[in-house]
């Protein structure tokens, strides 16, 4: 049975596009049919309360002891981020980070960001990293919010299927780095080698820069491998962050299989 909001519900719900408050209360907003419904197939992450407008979308999707919200039309378009809203949100609590030493023993790969701005780019880094099986994700300084709903809508449903942790990329990498981990660095400058070259590690972190300026300086190390995805660059200048990621995602992993 449906149940009726309050206001008071509608205006926390309102908060939680942005950031502080999210952070404050530990909740994320997923919206559209196919995320909501790959959320609660997945499982591995808490839905407090579904959300709908009264259509027709949520007989798409199997909600079962999950609490369900009808609003009002003007209601639910001040919660949603979309401009033609499908009619369905997930209110989710965050998954709690990890810590670095939940992950240091393991091996596989490790996807680390730099300052991935566009929300677009991030949601699909998410979503390649939970297709190809990476171990982890590391949201480093400056990286759009990973439970902004523009990003979550990226993922598809994707989004809380990974470990997770922020922080700064150094001080992660030279943790790491001291106990077998390789660094990767997605780099289409001259040093780089071509990624069909590369034989990677089986303790692996693979590093994607910021889409205006690429990874900051500081990271690249002597001992870090810079790593180029060659193509017809006199048509097309390079690709973005969340392709290049999702082609080295596919090389790393199946080799490492």
């Amino acid at each position: 049975m449906k149940k009726i909001a309050s206001k008071n519900q509608i205006k926390e719900w309102k908060k939680l596009q942005m950031g502080k408050y999210r952070k404050k209360y530990g909740l994320f907003l997923a919206e559209g049919i196919r995320c909501v419904e790959q959320i609660l197939q997945n499982g591995l992450v808490e839905v407090m309360a579904v959300l709908t407008d009264g259509s027709d979308a949520l007989q798409l999707i199997n909600v079962k002891t999950v609490p369900v919200y009808e609003l009002l039309a003007e209601d639910f378009a001040a919660i949603s981020d979309t401009q033609t809203p499908q009619g369905v949100i997930a209110v989710c609590r965050m998954p709690v980070e990890v810590t670095p030493d939940e992950l240091i023993q393991n091996d596989g790969v490790i996807v680390a960001l730099d300052a991935i701005q566009d929300p677009g780019n991030l949601g699909t880094i998410i979503r390649n990293a939970a297709w190809f099986g990476a171990k982890a994700l590391v949201f480093g300084t400056g990286c759009v919010d990973p439970f902004h709903p523009k990003v979550v809508r990226s993922t598809a449903g994707a989004t809380g299927s990974l470990p997770y942790l922020n922080g700064s990329l150094n001080q992660f990498f030279n943790q790491f780095e001291n106990y077998g981990w390789r660094t990767y660095l997605l780099d289409a400058g001259e040093e780089a080698h071509e990624l069909s070259t590369i034989k990677p590690e089986s303790k692996s972190i693979i590093v994607a820069g910021n889409e205006a300026n690429g990874i900051q300086h500081s990271l690249f190390q002597p001992f870090r491998k810079r790593v180029k995805i060659t193509g017809k660059t006199t048509h097309v200048e390079s690709l973005n962050a969340a392709m290049a990621m999702g082609i080295s995602l596919y090389s790393f992993t199946r080799t490492l299989d």
